[in-house]
């Protein structure tokens, strides 16, 4: 092997020795040509049809790459770093592909940070064989190129000083072309949608530009005098406000997966409604569109607008401020806002607390509690693997029993996500659909559409409960985003498919107003009914809309929270991460007793993610239900001490009972 390796090595060393800038011109146009190809995610002339209506830009994708291979001038492993930046690029373009097929969104920078929080979740998207095969190629690639680093040979007569200059021509060259391209609008940096970018600007560009362009641009009129003036003309349109008594119901936002109304859908029929109660709801109570910043993903940018008041728009091609600014910095939000008017702030997901380090960020957006699927007993899951939400109902009203005030919930849903079957995986489905030809696309709407009606009777549950409940309550239903289904504007009858249905439930007499709404002014539309003006994107929001100069204003004022000077604040940070707590049912031990073999340990909120902990060494921990769990005798000593904690998958020990001591039965 050594041998063959050398031999080879030495013949296509000595041709790249000679003619190096051609050689990664061929490559550079070989892989820009097959980037888009795996883009396109069809082997037929649309790539072609890219490359002849937006020439510029394919050139200026092989430029891009170009420039990714001058670093073999200046190497003397010219040929293994060949094949890192070939497999670097080649691994874009496949994970891109992947990634179009299960979510509908393409592969960016953004999603390699994402990554811890994607790994947990693995087994919802691929198959055990799948993840194996993954895992196993990864590694093979690994043993492969240490094998490549250790017998390809190297550059022996390798003029640095040569290659130095002839790398310094071409990033001047790569920097006026770019400079240019910016200039006469070729280029851009504001991309807000993403899937469309990657077919207008091609795949190297936009990766290239989610990776290089995150946070907001400091806007060129920013300065503690613009700040003022902002901040002036809001309050002076508050002072002039019709003076009311503020409301305080207690507020609840619920945000479902994946959830439209899919009955708006061109030429579908269905045997019956699936969404009955939302329907009904619209009807009698505030609704309409709700203008989302994503589509086929990004729950948490949706979320995050909604939280915030905030623009998507403003911030970096398809960046999660979840795993950018929010890692360390806190902020204004729904929660802090209502907590100046004695409310707890509470968030609700039944999936895991780390996804889109929600465990992080929602201590940094001021909630108190943060109930996952790690503190729920989930029995009902879906065919693909995700928590059913009529679990949530319950866990809402422990949210609400926990405190004597007022409480703000913000509840996240997970049943409808993808990605959705192309077989028939439900028997006998309740909600049957019609008017599809292709049968893989059928089975995709006849999964969606029955989760979509199990959400739906959710809906209805919890509606039903908090008339029953009785106290004075605002809630606020809608979808995050539309699902992976290749949905287009023109399958629609209303609206865009940036467009989700919402209604706005209420108990104490508001009057009905519909209408399309962006997402990051829902939330205070709800405040601005509750008599609620202070926050300062939720008076900009209710005094400034449709005004000139808004969306200039907003930007200068969310660049000034989180990236500038913080004037808004004089210059004072007010807001502090919370000491987040996990759950709202509290984790207790009451009884512990031996067999022959075993420790059982009798409580209270047990869950699957429960683990028994003497000090701080785990112990192999079998979960019974929520009021047994089972240790080995052998790990429990008479006179420990142990607790029971709830672990996620990260791992992260999220929350803990009582310490117990654990006393032996005597011999008699």
């Amino acid at each position: 092997m050594k041998t063959f390796f050398k031999n080879t090595g030495k013949v296509i060393v000595e041709k790249l020795h000679r003619h190096p800038i051609i050689c990664n011109l061929v490559l550079s146009v070989v892989l820009a040509f097959l980037l888009e190809v795996l883009g396109r995610q069809t082997f037929d002339l649309s790539a072609v049809g890219f490359v002849n209506e937006r020439t510029k830009m394919f050139l200026y994708s092989i430029f891009i790459i170009f420039l990714t291979y001058s670093v073999t001038l200046i190497t003397k492993r010219r040929l293994f770093t060949y094949i890192i930046v070939t497999l670097l690029w080649s691994v874009v373009g496949i994970v891109n592909f992947m990634m179009l097929s299960s979510r509908n969104t393409p592969f960016t920078y953004v999603d390699i940070t994402l990554m811890k929080s994607v790994l947990p979740v693995m087994n919802n998207y691929f198959t055990p064989l799948e993840i194996g095969a993954i895992g196993a190629l990864i590694l093979i690639a690994l043993v492969l190129l240490v094998v490549a680093y250790m017998y390809l040979p190297m550059e022996e007569q390798l003029n640095r000083k040569i290659g130095f200059v002839k790398v310094a021509v071409i990033v001047a060259a790569f920097a006026g072309v770019t400079s240019y391209g910016f200039k006469s609008g070729m280029l851009t940096e504001e991309i807000h949608n993403i899937r469309i970018a990657f077919s207008d600007y091609g795949t190297a560009y936009c990766f290239c530009i989610t990776a290089l362009k995150n946070g907001i641009d400091k806007p060129s009129n920013y300065s503690e005098k613009k700040i003022e003036q902002i901040e002036e003309r809001t309050k002076k349109s508050v002072a002039k406000m019709k003076k009311e008594k503020v409301k305080k119901p207690n507020i609840i936002f619920v945000q479902l997966e994946s959830h439209f109304d899919v009955t708006q859908v061109k030429g579908l029929k269905f045997n019956k409604d699936p969404l009955e109660n939302f329907h009904k709801y619209m009807k009698q109570y505030s609704s309409g569109q709700l203008s989302m910043p994503s589509y086929g993903a990004g729950t948490a940018n949706s979320e995050f607008e909604l939280i915030t008041g905030m623009n998507l728009d403003h911030f970096g091609a398809a960046e999660y401020p979840y795993k950018t600014v929010l890692q360390d910095t806190t902020t204004e939000s729904m929660a802090t806002v209502l907590k100046q008017y004695g409310y707890k702030a509470h968030a609700i997901h039944d999936n895991s607390a780390s996804f889109y380090d929600r465990d992080l960020v929602f201590s940094q957006l001021g909630f108190d509690t943060f109930t996952t699927k790690e503190s729920m007993n989930i029995r009902k899951w879906t065919e693909n693997g995700w928590a059913k939400d009529g679990i949530l109902t319950g866990y809402i009203m422990d949210s609400l029993n926990s405190t004597k005030n007022q409480d703000y919930v913000y509840c996240i849903s997970v049943q409808g996500h993808g990605d959705y079957p192309t077989t028939q995986i439900i028997e006998n489905p309740e909600i049957k659909v019609e008017g599809i030809k292709d049968e893989a696309l059928k089975n995709k709407y006849t999964y969606y559409v029955n989760q979509v009606y199990q959400m739906d009777q959710f809906v209805g549950r919890l509606v039903k409960a908090l008339e029953k409940r009785g106290e004075p309550t605002i809630l606020c239903m809608y979808g995050d985003h539309l699902p992976s289904l290749d949905i287009e504007d023109e399958d629609l009858t209303y609206g865009n498919k940036y467009q989700t249905s919402y209604f706005m439930w209420d108990n104490i007499g508001l009057k009905k107003q519909d209408g399309t709404i962006e997402a990051y002014d829902l939330g205070s539309e709800v405040l601005n009914k509750c008599n609620i003006h202070t926050g300062i994107m939720n008076s900009f929001h209710q005094t400034r809309k449709g005004t000139k100069n808004y969306q200039k204003d907003m930007k200068n004022l969310q660049y000034d929270m989180l990236y500038g000077k913080q004037y808004v604040w004089n210059q004072q940070n007010p807001y502090k991460a919370t000491n987040l707590k996990f759950g709202i049912r509290p984790l207790t031990v009451t009884k512990a007793y031996e067999t022959k073999d075993s420790v059982f340990i009798v409580g209270n909120n047990f869950t699957n993610f429960c683990q028994v902990y003497v000090g701080d060494v785990k112990i192999n921990t079998t979960y019974h239900n929520e009021h047994l769990l089972e240790v080995s005798k052998k790990d429990l000593k008479n006179g420990d001490t142990f607790k029971v904690s709830i672990v996620s998958k990260t791992p992260k020990v999220l929350s803990s009972s009582n310490e117990y001591v654990y006393q032996e039965k005597s011999e008699k």
